[in-house]
């Protein structure tokens, strides 16, 4: 990976943490109603987590991404 791809990734990181920050701050300030966002939020979270810890604890998908031709 070089420096620019890097850059990259670091800016579309921050955007994203950015966007999401308002939209937590926008549900709050509606409050009642923000509650179904919130949960939303919190259960696309919950399955990112998910995908990312079987990800990384999948031993089969390192072994074909590192023996694989490209």
């Amino acid at each position: 990976m070089d420096i620019f791809e890097k850059v990259g990734y670091v800016c579309l990181g921050c955007v994203a943490l950015s966007y999401l920050i308002a939209l937590l701050i926008g549900m709050i300030a509606v409050f009642p109603m923000g509650l179904i966002g919130l949960v939303a939020l919190l259960g696309i979270g919950a399955l990112f987590l998910k995908v990312i810890r079987e990800r990384r604890d999948n031993r089969e998908d390192d072994h074909y991404q590192d023996t694989v031709d490209k």
